[in-house]
Parts: C-alpha cells; structure tokens; sequence
C-alpha cells in the first residue's frame, strides 16, 4: 500500500467527501501567523475535522506555515495532531524541537518538508531524518506556503535516492495529480504521495476547494501502481 495524502483541507464536509473518495492522510493549515488567510481553519474546525479523522482511521496532519517554533509546538498541544509537517521556508526541525513537540504532543509524528531543487535535497533529507518521523519531498518554494504549493514536479530519479538512502518513510509531493501520480510511485515506490494543487480548484481570492472526483482518481491510480509493483 502507497499512503495517499490529500492537501489542504478546509470544511468539515469536504473532508468527509476526501475520505470517502480514498484518502489516508488529511492535511489543513490550522489558524496561524503563516499561510494563505483563505485557506486557515479555525482550531474549533480543526478539532472537528481531526475528530472525524480518527473516527474513520484517516491520519490528521497539521501544516505549519509559520516559521515560529513555539506557535507551533503551542498548535501542537492544542490540537494533538497524528502528524505535525513543517512547511515554512524559514524553520527547519533540529533535534530539540523534536524532543519539544514529544514533550507538547506525545502521539504527534515529526514530519520535514525537503525542497528538491538539486542533489543537495539527498543529505539534507538524511540529515534530518535522524530526528523526524517523515521525509516530505516538494517543489518549489513560496512567500505565502513556504515549501510547496507550487504545482510542480521535480526530479524524481532524487526522490528515488532519498527513498533508498534517508531510512524512514517519504512521501512524494510536488505537482502530483491523477495524470502522474502512477508514474511516480512506479519510479520511486515511496511510503506515500501528496497531492494539493491537482486536486483542487483554486478561486482568485486563494481559496481552495478539493475536487472529488480529481481525487478520487488519484487515490485509484495510486492504489493501482502500488498494486502492481507490490508496495
């Protein structure tokens, strides 16, 4: 099985429909100084939509686009997350804040964004794997999403390496939809694959909105190549 994570979650209908369509993983950008406004849910939401999370045995991921270590580790706390994704461009997880966020939120995993722009992503995601829980691999870099968002793909053949070399799980990002996301898997046969901007409508006041049907035919494809080359 290859995880398929959905990004960015907004409504707690949406995120029954996602769920419903397939999805393992939910991610939303919880109420904080970072991000889109548009796309920020309230912590009352959060909890709401966490709570179905777990009731349908779907992972709850908190993204955190701020690059303040210690509005994240109080987000943590407060919401108690299954997985906490550091995002921001400004913020890299070192080993104490690994051992802060275990302190705050004792179930909640590690898991570091990785921007891919060059073969220097391969130390860098080995790097930190010694202290994080998961891997993210992820194009692009934005003022207002930090890593990723961008709706770009990168070089695979390092997502492969880091795969192979990093020693704990990774998950794909970085332009994936259902056109590709079989290709990728294929390719690289990661732990999961993360898919936001093809799998979305984006309005022009930024917010966003997941299309079902987008997603469920990127969790189909997903389970397809995972199937046929036995992830």
């Amino acid at each position: 099985m290859v995880v398929k994570q959905l990004y960015s979650i907004i409504h707690y209908d949406e995120s029954v429909k996602t769920m419903e369509a397939g999805a393992d993983h939910i991610g939303l950008v919880p109420m904080q100084n970072g991000g889109v406004p548009a796309q920020r849910v309230p912590l009352d939401r959060v909890h709401k939509i966490f709570d179905e999370c777990r009731n349908r045995g779907v992972k709850a991921v908190a993204i955190m686009l701020t690059n303040d270590p210690d509005e994240m580790i109080e987000l943590a706390k407060e919401i108690q997350p299954d997985i906490l994704h550091i995002a921001g461009d400004g913020y890299e997880a070192d080993k104490t804040f690994a051992e802060r966020l275990k302190n705050a939120a004792p179930e909640t995993k590690l898991m570091q964004a990785v921007l891919v722009d060059d073969e220097s992503a391969v130390e860098r995601a080995k790097r930190l794997a010694a202290f994080c829980d998961f891997i993210l691999t992820d194009s692009g870099l934005a003022p207002d999403t930090g890593i990723g968002a961008s709706g770009q793909t990168h070089d695979w053949n390092i997502d492969a390496r880091i795969v192979k070399e990093c020693g704990k799980p990774v998950i794909m990002a970085g332009g994936l939809g259902p056109d590709n996301v079989a290709e990728a898997i294929k390719k690289c046969r990661p732990y999961g694959v993360d898919s936001l901007t093809k799998t979305s409508i984006k309005y022009p006041d930024g917010y966003m909105q997941k299309d079902i049907d987008k997603v469920r035919e990127f969790c189909k494809k997903a389970d397809q190549a995972a199937a046929e080359v036995g992830c």
